[in-house]
């Protein structure tokens, strides 16, 4: 191989790298830099959801402070990772596109859903905003309560991560339906819309062939179609890179480095 081609070959290596880590983010270090959830952040090491959720392009974490997690100290590890997993929605949502849904609900798709250990609606999460403005949670079984509260956002980068602080854990229902709604330190909203206002949102398809689900693919039966386009909220010094420009790009230096390597 010529010096030339050696030289444009390592030009081509290096474009890649970096195109394709350049919105890498570790969640790790997003929640080290809040004590708060102090608790939730070791757990989502412990259980190994840390290294999924950095895997994903597209993620929201439905973060708990340390005062929320009183439930977790209970469970098997293997239990908090199927709780916890139901805390990680395979799509971006930040405050302003929650406030904005064309409807007052949606249905979201969970890491749990992914995981093929779901049954019926349980990997599944109601997001509805009520009529005061505030945006609640809950399992999307059906007659299951929204009573978790979107608080705050912890850490948005457009559209890649979304960390939002919610008041209190999600549970896995009864996929029957609610036999016990778990115990809640704030009054209890109304329960969910009818089906008719819901929206339901699937999550987008990974970046690569590199890129590791949970466990599997989310099945057939429980597939959903696909809600409105994402919101155009940004957040300044973030730019967003779509999963066909990734892998076009990454097609673009595979082709380019084998050229070189045949001249």
């Amino acid at each position: 191989m010529s010096s030339t081609s050696a030289s444009l070959t390592l030009f081509f290596f290096f474009f890649a790298s970096t195109f394709l880590y350049a919105n890498a983010f570790n969640i790790t270090r997003i929640l080290n830099l809040n004590n708060e959830f102090s608790t939730f952040n070791n757990l989502l090491s412990q259980t190994g959801l840390a290294s999924t959720i950095n895997s994903r392009q597209t993620i929201t974490v439905l973060a708990l402070s340390n005062d929320a997690m009183s439930i977790f100290s209970d469970q098997s590890t293997e239990d908090n990772k199927k709780s916890l997993s139901l805390h990680v929605v395979l799509d971006y949502y930040d405050i302003k596109k929650l406030k904005s849904l064309n409807k007052k609900s949606v249905i979201l798709t969970t890491l749990f859903q992914s995981s093929g250990q779901a049954k019926g609606q349980q990997g599944f999460i109601n997001a509805t905003v009520m009529n005061n403005g505030d945006v609640m949670f809950g399992s999307a079984v059906r007659g299951s309560l929204l009573d978790s509260k979107l608080i705050d956002s912890v850490a948005t980068h457009p559209y890649n991560i979304s960390v939002l602080h919610i008041s209190s854990y999600i549970p896995i229902m009864n996929p029957e339906g609610p036999s016990d709604h778990g115990s809640s330190s704030t009054p209890l909203p109304p329960q969910p819309p009818n089906d008719d206002d819901y929206t339901f949102d699937e999550p987008p398809s990974p970046p690569s062939s590199t890129t590791k689900p949970f466990v599997a693919a989310a099945t057939a039966a429980t597939a959903k179609p696909p809600s409105a386009a994402k919101a155009n909220s940004t957040t300044s010094g973030v730019s967003a890179i779509n999963a066909p420009d990734l892998a076009f790009a990454f097609a673009f230096v595979i082709s380019s480095f084998w050229f070189f390597m045949t001249v």
